[in-house]
Parts: C-alpha cells; sequence; structure tokens
C-alpha cells in the first residue's frame, strides 16, 4: 500500500512539473502596441519552445482583411514577410503554434503603421491643437490589454485538460488498489 501511494505522490510531482511549463510568445518585432514609422519589411515572433511546421500567423488590417505574408519556421521564430504594401493603420498578429509538447495554443497582438511625414504632421498638429486626447489613449490601452487574455485563456486549456486526466489517473490508480485490497481478504 506505501509502495503504491509513493508512486502516485511521484507521478503527481511529475507531472505537475510537466504541467508549469507554459508555452508562450517571449517577443516579437513589431512589438505589442508599438508604433513603426515605416512599413515593416518583416514581422517576427519568438517563442520559448520549438515550433512545429504547422505553426503560422496571419496579419489583418483594421477592416479584417488579411495582409499576405510568407512565413518561414527557425526553431523557435516565424519569421514573415510582406506579400504587398502594408498602409498606414493598425494591423492584429493572429499566431498559432504547435509547441514542442505538441499543445496548440494561439495569441493576438496589435502594432500600428504610421509613416515619418504623417508622425512629424501629429506632432505639428499637436503643439497648434493641444496634446492628444486621454479618451483615446484609455482606448488604445483597453484595445491591447483586451487582446492579452486570449493568448492566456488558449494556453491555459491544456494544462486544465492535462490535470483533469491526471486527477482521472489517481482516481483510478485508487480504485485498483482499492479491488485488489478487497480480493486479498
Amino acid at each position: 500500500m506505501q509502495k503504491s501511494l509513493l508512486l502516485t505522490l511521484v507521478i503527481l510531482l511529475w507531472s505537475s512539473a510537466v504541467v508549469s511549463a507554459h508555452t508562450a510568445l517571449e517577443e516579437s518585432s513589431p512589438a505589442n502596441g508599438e508604433t513603426v514609422a515605416e512599413e515593416p519589411q518583416e514581422i517576427v515572433l519568438k517563442f520559448n519552445t520549438d515550433l512545429e511546421k504547422t505553426s503560422s500567423f496571419t496579419v489583418e488590417n483594421t477592416e479584417g482583411e488579411e495582409i499576405p505574408f510568407g512565413i518561414a519556421l527557425e526553431e523557435q521564430k516565424m519569421i514573415g514577410t510582406p506579400g504587398s504594401s502594408m498602409a498606414d493603420g493598425e494591423y492584429t498578429v493572429n499566431w498559432k503554434i504547435i509547441g514542442a509538447d505538441g499543445h496548440p495554443i494561439e495569441g493576438t497582438y496589435a502594432f500600428t503603421v504610421k509613416k515619418e511625414e504623417e508622425l512629424v504632421s501629429s506632432a505639428e498638429d499637436e503643439e497648434t491643437n493641444g496634446s492628444v486626447s486621454e479618451d483615446s489613449e484609455q482606448e488604445t490601452g483597453s484595445l491591447l490589454e483586451g487582446q492579452q487574455p486570449d493568448q492566456e485563456e488558449s494556453s491555459n486549456a491544456p494544462y486544465v485538460m492535462v490535470i483533469v486526466l491526471m486527477i482521472l489517473a489517481v482516481i483510478a490508480v485508487g480504485t485498483l488498489i482499492w479491488v485488489v485490497k478487497r480480493r486479498g481478504d
């Protein structure tokens, strides 16, 4: 009885170490919330795990139109080069990966393209018209904050399933031990 209890404890401790290893987007270029002064020549997403071949991302403008990208995978990176020009505006990057552990994970982030001449004229307008309204800054912050939970929710789903399976395995082992003990009596 003590051996089976010890074995169950070892399995639970080992599985909790596996469950705590989260696959996540470590960095991106352009970064989340960044405003770039020129059209990006590439988008780079770096993860903390090796990527499977089916990993990909899409880029959409504010109208929801997908911008074509050629994507190359390099161990922990996805590098995309645009197939067409990117006009000024906000873009959303939707990524989907299969980590080395085999779990599908997805997330979203946004960046803005605002070419240099518009940045200069905006700065001049601000000087003449006053500063940018706080409401628009709050709306932008809320938009960016609202996108982070997508990544967390989707990346936690496989781990919840692993925990549930581990609990079921412990129940099954406990039931098996109980049945064997009962037959022995």
